[in-house]
């Protein structure tokens, strides 16, 4: 019998403490070796309670750590993503490393070791494909988890998801799968694809699909999250805004004028990205929708023994809330709110 391989991820976070314990509980159930967790804030307070963990290696993005990975510190959330999964790579002693990030989620059961194996010697990466998870119209959420799980079949462009300017194919992010990477190689590894030599040659190494492994995207852990991802973008890099897709920038159009009323903002949502019981029925009959039970409450326990951990939307709006207000007040000033 071959001798398993050693697997990992590696995330770049910066998000509300109960999301990354979620994240590294749930990948290290699935028998993760390592994951590696990048704090894109070097003072994040849920580096202490994962250092204790032996297979989680957490690195604080100091200044002392930009100093020795790059000339300075790049303004694009992307670009210190790809230096920071590059780096990784490097101090890693794993077979495969898998690059997502900490709302996207391989999916519960994933044999992990039985779709790597799968993977021919000559195909230096393997992409994983993602669902998208959608809510359940006026279903009130129970935990940040809940939902259903939309499948886009790729090479295919009709698709019976709703559609619309917000959502042209049905998912309202991305359908473009991640990287599980071949870390022999030395890879620069981007956030959907890998690349040899400098990030962007657009000339990508070969790959083998996965087929026995999904991701799935939850684009918005909640509606105020979804929106918070443009609001930081807003904060950070303005500019970038309208370089979005187009379907991107009317999500951030109608977003931005319902961000403090969380009725609206979950209508919204809801209009977007949820889904009534009669329709999910439907798409589910079609092999559109599946679901998944993601109850982490009990690996997170696990993982986090004597930890109380609270994974309803309530308890995570409130961590993220600070953020928010803060990414606000800094769009403001850029005339992008």
């Amino acid at each position: 019998m071959s001798k398993p391989f050693r697997w990992g991820i590696v995330a770049t976070v910066a998000e509300p403490p109960q999301l990354v314990m979620a994240f590294v509980a749930h990948h290290l159930s699935l028998g993760a070796d390592e994951i590696h967790i990048y704090l894109d804030n070097p003072r994040d307070p849920v580096g202490e309670l994962l250092d204790w963990l032996p297979p989680v290696h957490v690195t604080r993005c100091d200044r002392h750590y930009w100093r020795a990975v790059a000339p300075r510190r790049p303004r694009r959330h992307n670009n210190r993503q790809t230096i920071n999964a590059t780096h990784a790579q490097s101090v890693s002693k794993l077979d495969f490393l898998l690059h997502c990030d900490a709302d996207e989620y391989l999916r519960p059961g994933s044999d992990v070791q039985a779709a790597l194996a799968d993977v021919p010697e000559w195909a230096t990466w393997t992409k994983v494909f993602n669902l998208e998870r959608a809510l359940v119209r006026g279903q009130p959420q129970r935990t940040i988890f809940d939902g259903v799980f939309k499948v886009h079949y790729q090479g295919r462009d009709d698709t019976p998801l709703r559609t619309s300017a917000l959502a042209p194919f049905g998912f309202t992010g991305h359908a473009a799968g991640k990287p599980f990477v071949r870390t022999r190689i030395g890879m620069n590894i981007g956030i959907h694809v890998p690349r040899h030599g400098h990030i962007k040659d657009r000339v990508v190494p070969p790959h083998y699909p996965a087929d026995q492994i999904e991701l799935v995207h939850f684009d918005g852990m909640t509606p105020l999250h979804w929106a918070g991802k443009f609001i930081r973008q807003a904060a950070n890099t303005p500019e970038r805004l309208e370089q979005l897709p187009p379907f991107r920038i009317a999500q951030w159009r109608e977003i931005a004028g319902c961000l403090h009323d969380p009725a609206a903002l979950r209508a919204l949502f809801d209009r977007v990205n949820g889904y009534s019981e009669a329709e999910i029925a439907v798409l589910e009959d079609d092999g559109y929708i599946q679901r998944d039970q993601f109850d982490l409450g009990p690996i997170v326990e696990t993982a986090f023994p004597g930890r109380s951990v609270d994974l309803g939307p309530g308890a995570f709006d409130a961590a993220l809330r600070k953020n928010i207000d803060a990414w606000v007040d800094v769009a403001r000033q850029n005339g992008v709110l």
